[in-house]
């Protein structure tokens, strides 16, 4: 039976609205009160401030790739806020010939005006400037009235960041020295002295959101080719060149490639990219493909003192490999473990017969998504990578007649095996799978009708 849903008005939606707000409202203000109360007025507002910047980095931060990944030009209309415009009331005036939003009604002023805390509270509006430099730093928020400082309204303001700059010969020279990442920004000499693998991770982010989801619009004809096209992986990979790094790796031709193809477009070649486009399988192909994905099963029984060879091992751990991973940043590592007695160290809801199978613990590289920002804007995408990556292995898995089983683990347990096996602090365990030959067949578990699982299905 279905869950029935529950209408409401749009007057008692924005009431919830408001009311949601009215906490957040209260939680700054409580957080506000207990560091200034801690650690004194200048080293709270400092920490408040900290705070704030942070989170309007965060938001901020979150935009801009939304707008790279659609291709859209980094200016304040292509800038996209989260907040509920239903709780406030503003409007867009123009004066002397500059758009403003007034904001009559603010729902966080008005719980913070009655607390008569206006002046801590004015340091939250920091979150405007904030986001608007995390999404792009030559432009800026300004609050030229604001509510809490006693004024009829807020008006705030988008502007250009000391404007007559953008002609002169050395800001341009600095910004093409310069790249931008979800939070500031990186120098060459920040990158000459960047972690290969960070700096390669860099690379590969790089490719992907300015150079791989915008090429083929502007070949489709949809979009036309921006001016700085390129020009950040391509200093990424000068940097690489000079620091001596080898250029034959799969992940640095692929990105070297797409750099190849952009230069092309700039000096007005014809480009064709010549992959295939997908296209359906035969019956009999998809006769293996029903048998991979319908037949694999989880398999917690082995044949003991039966050897998986090497060989078999290195097909599973290419197909982890080959999984998707997000924004290419290849933050996937592997752990194989054939000891029994390093295998207990790696905890199992379900009891588990460790010295009749290989573990191949799966782990992931904290150092590449703070590179990028990624741990600020999507950490959970980093144990999705893993997931996808031993969804493949235990389907290469089955694929070569061995029983594989996907295992997790808590956060505590994450930690042992980590202290005991001794890994470095960036390096992160998600959760393990454990192969061996299957000792006798399963019941295949089964999943409930497709129906059932489906929340809505509209046309």
């Amino acid at each position: 039976m279905h869950e029935k849903i529950e209408t409401i008005t749009q007057k008692e939606a924005i009431e919830q609205v408001k009311l949601a707000l009215r906490r957040t409202a209260l939680i700054y203000h409580h957080f506000s009160k207990t560091l200034l109360e801690e650690f004194g007025e200048e080293k709270g507002r400092k920490l408040i401030r900290k705070a704030i910047d942070a989170y309007g980095n965060h938001i901020g931060g979150e935009s801009r790739m939304k707008a790279e990944e659609k291709g859209l030009r980094l200016s304040p209309e292509n800038y996209q806020d989260d907040l509920p415009h239903s709780a406030w009331k503003s409007e867009t005036v123009t004066i002397e010939g500059e758009e403003r939003v007034r904001v009559h009604y603010c729902p966080l002023a008005e719980e913070w005006l009655t607390w008569g805390d206006s002046e801590t509270a004015r340091l939250y509006c920091y979150v405007d400037q904030a986001k608007m430099k995390a999404y792009n730093p030559e432009y800026e928020y300004v609050h030229i009235k604001n509510l809490l400082d006693g004024d009829p309204h807020c008006e705030l303001a988008v502007r250009p960041v000391k404007k007559a700059h953008i002609d002169q010969p050395e800001k341009d020279s600095e910004m093409e020295n310069t790249v931008k990442w979800a939070f500031g920004r990186y120098t060459k000499d920040d990158l000459m002295q960047m972690d290969p693998v960070c700096l390669r991770a860099l690379f590969r982010e790089r490719i992907h959101h300015t150079i791989e989801v915008r090429i083929y619009p502007i070949l489709l004809g949809e979009k036309k080719m921006p001016p700085s096209f390129s020009r950040q992986p391509k200093m990424i990979l000068n940097v690489w060149r000079e620091r001596g790094f080898p250029e034959d790796d799969p992940d640095i031709v692929w990105g070297k490639r797409y750099i190849e193809l952009t230069d092309a477009l700039k000096e007005g070649r014809s480009v064709t990219v010549e992959e295939t486009l997908p296209t359906p399988f035969t019956d009999r192909e998809m006769e293996t493909i029903h048998k991979l994905i319908y037949e694999r099963r989880s398999i917690r029984n082995w044949i003991p003192d039966k050897e998986i060879p090497d060989d078999l091992i290195e097909k599973i751990l290419d197909a982890g490999r080959a999984a998707p991973t997000g924004c290419n940043l290849d933050i996937v590592r592997f752990i194989v473990i054939r000891k029994p007695e390093e295998a207990k160290m790696v905890w199992s809801d379900i009891p588990t017969p460790v010295d009749r199978c290989v573990i191949i613990v799966v782990c992931y590289d904290k150092r590449i998504y703070e590179t990028v920002g990624h741990d600020r804007l999507v950490p959970h995408n980093q144990l999705y990578d893993c997931a996808a990556a031993v969804d493949h292995m235990c389907l290469m898995a089955h694929a070569l007649g061995l029983g594989a089983v996907w295992l997790t683990r808590t956060e505590k347990t994450g930690k042992v095996f980590k202290e005991k096996y001794g890994l470095p602090e960036h390096i992160e365990p998600a959760l393990h799978v454990a192969i061996g030959w299957p000792a006798l067949g399963t019941i295949k578990s089964a999943r409930m009708p497709l129906k059932e699982m489906l929340i809505k299905n509209r046309p």
